[in-house]
């Protein structure tokens, strides 16, 4: 690939924080985890799309569950505004045209749901119990041996990108296109995240 072909690349794409790739013909760790996920089936590409497109969105105001957009996702899944939101900001980003249209408020509800898998991939779901029904999930955009790259709402009162060992939780697969020849990396420097059991929804 040239520098042009870079170049033409980059003018078109995002990074795992939704913000436009830097035109400069370099490869570097967001140009390459960008051109592995554009060799995802297209509805994969899709739901890590929608997911990176609000990193950085926090509650409005701050710690109170709220947000034009988190009512919107927690009112399409029937759950009381105000109320932990992970799970209806993933059922949102889960649910891209052509697509399952998935409406579950809780986080083990929503994995449960879905085929159990260990060998997760982008546009996949990544959840943990924090107790008898509670849950915490997000969307995983990055593979790596040991661990993945999640974008998780609700996730210190905001939409974050962070990274979660592989040992502490499980994947719900609500897909079937699972065949990838490839890759796509965890992106570098991402906060590695313990798994916390305090029980949000």
């Amino acid at each position: 690939m040239t520098c042009h072909d870079v170049r033409a690349f980059q003018v078109g794409h995002d990074d795992w924080e939704g913000k436009q790739l830097l035109v400069d013909g370099i490869v570097g760790p967001r140009t390459e985890w960008a051109m592995a996920i554009a060799h995802l089936p297209l509805v994969r590409q899709d739901i890590v799309s929608r997911a990176c497109a609000y990193v950085g969105m926090r509650e409005v105001p701050p710690s109170g569950n709220r947000g034009l957009e988190i009512d919107a996702w927690l009112e399409r899944c029937g759950a009381p505004i105000g109320s932990p939101w992970c799970a209806a900001f993933s059922s949102w980003c889960l649910s891209v045209p052509g697509q399952r249209k998935w409406t579950q408020a809780g986080a083990q509800a929503l994995g449960k749901s879905m085929r159990a898998t260990d060998r997760p991939l982008p546009g996949d779901v990544m959840w943990f119990p924090t107790g008898p029904w509670q849950g915490h999930c997000g969307i995983v955009i990055g593979v790596g041996a040991d661990d993945v790259a999640t974008v998780e709402g609700n996730q210190r009162n905001a939409v974050r990108v962070v990274r979660r060992l592989r040992s502490g939780v499980r994947f719900g697969d609500a897909l079937t296109e699972n065949e990838l020849l490839h890759t796509v990396p965890v992106p570098p420097g991402l906060e590695l995240v313990a798994v916390g059991y305090g029980g949000t929804r």
